[in-house]
Parts: C-alpha cells; sequence; structure tokens
C-alpha cells in the first residue's frame, strides 16, 4: 500500500498531497474538491465528469497518523440498460490508520494498517481518493437508482430492448432444456 502514497504526480493531482512534515501533532481539517479534471487523470476510469467534496480529519501522533475521510457528491456513469450518462451520487466514509516507522519488517506488518518510512514528507491521497469514490459506486448503476429518476432512460434504447428481449407468452413457446428443470427440482429440496 505504500505506493499509494509515493511517486511523482502532476500538476491537478498536486492539490491531493498533504506535507505531513510541516503538521504539528493533533488535528488538521483538509478539504479537497473533485473535479473532471481529477479523473481525467485516471485514463482508465469509467467516470468523466463529477462533482466530489472530500473531507479529511487528519489526526497526527508522534509516530502515527489517523485519517477519516467523508466523502460526498454525484459522478457521470453510464447506464447498464440504455447506455446514457447519468450522474448518481455516492457517498463514503473510511478511515485509515498508518504507522511511521524507521524500518518495517514483514512479521510487524499488520493488514490493517498502512506503513511509511520516517523519511517520508508528503502524503499523496490521490489514489486513495480515486478508489474510494470507485468502490462507493453501486454494481449495477441504471436509471431509478439512488434517487434517480427510471423515466430518464433512453426511450429509443429500451423500445429495441424490449424487441428484442425474448417473452414466455401464450403465443410463444420456450423449450427448456430438461437438465435446467433437474437442476431447479435440487433448489427446491
Amino acid at each position: 500500500m505504500l505506493d499509494v502514497f509515493l511517486g511523482t504526480v502532476n500538476k491537478i493531482l498536486n492539490k491531493y498531497i498533504v506535507d505531513i512534515k510541516e503538521l504539528r501533532q493533533g488535528e488538521h481539517i483538509f478539504n479537497f474538491d473533485v473535479d473532471d479534471s481529477f479523473f481525467a487523470e485516471f485514463k482508465e476510469s469509467e467516470i468523466s465528469r463529477a462533482k466530489v467534496v472530500v473531507d479529511l480529519n487528519l489526526q497526527k501522533h508522534s509516530n502515527m497518523l489517523e485519517l477519516y475521510f467523508n466523502i460526498e457528491g454525484v459522478v457521470e456513469v453510464v447506464c447498464d440498460r440504455c447506455l446514457d450518462r447519468f450522474f448518481i451520487p455516492i457517498s463514503y466514509n473510511g478511515d485509515v490508520f498508518i504507522k511511521i516507522l524507521d524500518s518495517i519488517s514483514d512479521e510487524e506488518k499488520d493488514d490493517d494498517v498502512w506503513y511509511i518510512s520516517s523519511n517520508e514528507s508528503e502524503l499523496d491521497l490521490a489514489h486513495y481518493i480515486y478508489e474510494s469514490i470507485c468502490l462507493s459506486l453501486p454494481i449495477q448503476r441504471f436509471h431509478g437508482i439512488l434517487g434517480t429518476l427510471e423515466e430518464d432512460c433512453d426511450k429509443e434504447m429500451m423500445k429495441r430492448l424490449n424487441e428484442l428481449s425474448v417473452k414466455d407468452s401464450d403465443s410463444e413457446v420456450i423449450e427448456l432444456d430438461p437438465r435446467w428443470e433437474k437442476l431447479k427440482d435440487l433448489l427446491q429440496n
């Protein structure tokens, strides 16, 4: 996880770097705005437009950092049904605990804690913020979830999908493979 915080970043992602050497021990509050330019830096991202606010409460101790994230906003995604782009609300709360050590042995490592060298002076939060936003998205994304309107689905695309879908009706009999029927019997037992 160390690579999340290290490395060179460009001008846009520099806004998401916290200078931890300059911070005194105690509580520090940071606010970051995440917009379209942020997601443009992540070429593999399925999100291209966004308006998200990241509130970070950072507690600095002599050999540890506690980071408490609250991420709220909207991001534009593709509807799984009609393939039209639409905005969906996102919300994420997460905690990160970082130990600051001179050296780290594999036996001492804890999966729930991140580690950085005492020589590190900066904390790059861009990748963590990006991943947290992506993970806060629902698996299925379609008009009609999380307060969005189902009526906003592309009417022409929905009409085509309905025409092409297989329907079980009186006029049309769908013959099922008998193996599926035997599997259904197993579920009932």
